[in-house]
């Protein structure tokens, strides 16, 4: 049962997974010939990359972008969620919950490797609660290459940890804390160690979070009994004080052998109170029911994550054989206290009691080997084995008084679920002149367990595909270049899509996964531009998907004001686009970061109980100033505009947000920054329902509108990275091929 509004799951844990940041190897070259040492220039390391003074802003791989963060002031004392907002292809709401050009279905990894909070249904939680200051950077794949898993339909992000480099000897690292109003506030710092063999880094903060939200449900029901209308207005607050840590180490045992650790360990706890007031009435709008509740909910989550690699190289540019496990487990409770009270029709008070456990443990095994091939072609071979075990329990009571409540059985169950995913894949890479061509192919067998012993209900699904890969990458001249690529991906059922036990969401809402899904399926086809000149960048890309057996959520009326929402794959659905980046200097001081999609998305609704398709055109984006006022002087405005989106039952509305920025620079160490979020108070979650048996509109608003004002401060060794949003410092870390 969850009883929290949107974006607020029942569980809270958050998942930092290991291993060094991926980096993207380049194809081997024959040796040129000897040269008089270059010039030395300035510049700075960042996950093995230097980046020099001049570099361009935004470099990619052929089958990945990636973008660092260190420059987004909203990020210094912001989230993870903040960080992504600023991100192209990426889009987040009120509630932290992201989509990748319109489409949920998105794989979040950490440092390239799976987390059981990223697959939760409190994953939008947690990328609001983890801290954005331990991200280096995003890197975005919306067509991944075969070395990464087909799961999610609408790509892979993968946030990158900051990590220690050996190539710069000594300690260092950072200390920040932000105080902002309605008592938030942050503090963190981290650290690196290096020397010729050793690298280790760790990072520790905690992260005191409020929110006050409203909620606007006016809807009409045309069922069995007829119409109705059923009016809900909420309000509620929830507040906590988390905190997350991580330590890991790379050793070089010898030139040859290295081996890599890491382990992670937070907990993020949060209390509740909400008051929902419920009221139906008639066709004749007459009122016909009135109820109204109060919760109070204590809920705690915990996560902890162990890694351990090791990596053989060998003789040859970029031919390495590496193996890696990781294991970690997180688990969250709900202790929930209702008060529930009808006086139309007069009915007695009822209290209730509603204890939740969720407890999730995952495994993972995974062996890569790469090595050149002759023709300055590149081969990668891989296994992967992914162990998740997820287990559920709910007990509930209640009573007409707080001491005469009596167990429930409606809303007590059990649930466990086993999921084992076996895969391979195989990529070649090879330049002919300026076209690189990188092939791939993943072979993956999944299986799913899943059984409520309250009930005896038991399932289990199994799932054997081929998943292809492709991608191009053209070379028109020094600053251009096109790109196009396909991918075959799915989205597979999880343990809450599959649940087929009702459980109570509030006094007139209940939800019910559907055993019966089906994976879907995505088709995806893409072809870009690239330009870039020094720092100015521009890139224009189009895209089409074409998506079999998608899950949704469908609403269906149970009469008398109460409604069920569950999950059903639709036949078909179509959607593609134009999107654009643009990243160019103004002037010397004055830089502009801006991106935006323009979206046609279709629907086949005839099994909704419409007559035929639905679609819809949308535009979203984002844009961003940066102005250097002086050389200590940066101040940052950026807005975002989401857009709108189709629903099988309807759609949401487009919504924009206003953001301002400013850093000081104090000296070569400290600096200070104050950040305004949202300050016209605009952003807010509104869903226009317009099916055949349900009209209305359902609006959410949260206190997203904030002012933080924090420090920064840089000890020990090395030199200070670039200021500013740097659309990317370096290559992403995806399967390679020339950067551009």
């Amino acid at each position: 049962m969850n009883t929290l509004p949107a974006g607020i799951g029942l569980a809270t844990a958050l998942l930092a997974a290991s291993a060094a940041s991926a980096q993207t190897p380049q194809a081997p070259t024959p040796a040129p010939a000897p040269a008089a040492p270059a010039p030395k220039t300035e510049g700075t390391t960042v996950s093995g990359v230097t980046v020099k003074a001049g570099d361009p802003p935004m470099k990619s791989s052929i089958d990945s972008r990636s973008y660092s963060v260190a420059g987004d002031l909203q990020a210094t004392s912001g989230s993870v969620a903040d960080a992504l907002k600023r991100i192209p292809s990426v889009e987040v709401d009120i509630d932290g919950n992201v989509t990748l050009r319109g489409d949920p279905s998105v794989t979040i990894l950490i440092d390239g490797k799976p987390s059981g909070a990223m697959k939760s249904q409190s994953r939008a939680d947690v990328l609001q609660q983890m801290p954005a200051d331990r991200i280096d950077r995003v890197e975005v794949m919306t067509n991944p290459g075969a070395q990464y898993s087909p799961e999610g339909t609408g790509g892979v992000i993968n946030l990158i940890t900051k990590k220690g480099d050996k190539a710069g000897a000594g300690a260092s690292g950072a200390m920040r804390v932000s105080v902002g109003d309605q008592q938030r506030y942050n503090a963190g710092v981290n650290f690196a160690y290096n020397n010729a063999k050793l690298s280790v880094s760790g990072d520790a903060g905690l992260n005191r979070y409020a929110n006050r939200f409203q909620a606007h449900d006016d809807r009409l029901f045309t069922g069995p009994g007829g119409t109705i209308r059923r009016l809900q207005l909420g309000r509620g607050q929830n507040a906590g004080l988390g905190w997350n840590s991580r330590l890991g180490a790379d050793y070089d045992l010898n030139p040859k052998n290295h081996l890599n650790a890491e382990f992670s360990y937070g907990s993020f706890p949060n209390d509740f109170s909400n008051f929902t007031d419920y009221q139906t009435f008639n066709a004749l709008g007459t009122p016909v029911g009135r109820t109204q509740r109060r919760a109070e909910i204590d809920i705690g989550g915990a996560y902890a994550n162990a890694s351990l690699g090791w990596r053989r190289t060998f003789a040859g540019d970029d031919h390495s054989l590496s193996l890696e496990l990781d294991g970690s487990t997180w688990r969250n409770h709900q202790f929930a206290d209702f008060e529930t009270t009808t006086s139309l029709p007069a009915t007695p008070t009822v209290f209730e009691d509603l204890d939740v456990r969720i407890w999730s443990k995952e495994l993972d095994l995974k062996g890569d080997y790469s090595r050149p091939m002759p023709g300055s072609a590149r081969l990668k071979a891989g296994f992967d084995l992914d162990r998740t075990k997820d287990r559920f329990g709910s007990l509930a009571a209640k009573g007409l008084t707080l001491n005469t409540k009596v167990f429930d059985p409606t809303q007590s169950h059990q649930l466990t679920f086993d999921e084992t995913v076996l895969s391979a894949y195989l990529t070649y890479e090879k330049p002919f002149g300026d076209l690189t061509v990188l092939g791939g192919l993943r072979y993956e067998t999944a299986t799913n367990d899943i059984d409520l012993p309250t009930t005896g209900f038991t399932n289990s699904h199994g799932y054997d595909k081929l998943y292809p890969s492709l991608h191009l990458d053209y070379k028109l001249s020094d600053t251009s270049r096109l790109k196009a690529s396909y991918s075959l991906r799915i989205t597979r059922p999880n343990s809450w899509d599959l649940d087929p036990f009702p459980v109570k969401l509030d006094a007139l809402n209940y939800r019910q996964g559907n055993p019966n899904l089906e994976p879907s399926e995505t088709q995806s086809w893409e072809a870009s531009f690239e330009y870039r000149k020094q720092r100015n960048y521009y890139l224009l890309t189009a895209f089409w998907r074409e998506n079999e057996n998608g899950v949704t959520d469908v609403v269906t009326d149970l009469g008398g004001g109460q409604t069920l929402t569950t999950k059903a794959n639709l036949a078909t659905s179509r959607s593609g686009g134009i999107e654009f980046v643009v990243n160019r200097a103004l002037s010397k001081t004055l830089s502009l970061n801006a991106t935006g999609t323009a979206l046609y998305n279709q629907i086949d609704a005839t099994s909704l109980g419409y007559s035929g398709d639905r679609s819809t055109y949308a535009f979203g984006g984002r844009a961003s100033l940066d102005w250097q006022v002086t050389p200590v002087d940066l101040l940052q405005f950026n807005t975002v505009l989401n857009a709108k989106a189709l629903t099988p039952q309807g759609y949401v509305k487009p919504t924009y947000g206003v953001n301002l920025g400013y850093r000081r620079k104090l000296n070569d160490r400290l600096s200070l920054t104050v950040t305004a979020t949202d300050i016209l108070e605009t952003l807010k979650n509104e869903v226009v329902y317009d099916a055949p048996d349900v009209k209305g509109t359902f609006t959410r608003r949260r206190s997203s509108r904030g002012v933080f004002i924090g420090l920064r401060y840089r000890f020990g060794a090395g030199k200070p990275q670039r200021e500013g949003f740097d659309y990317n410092a370096g290559n992403g870390g995806g399967a390679g091929g020339p950067p551009s």
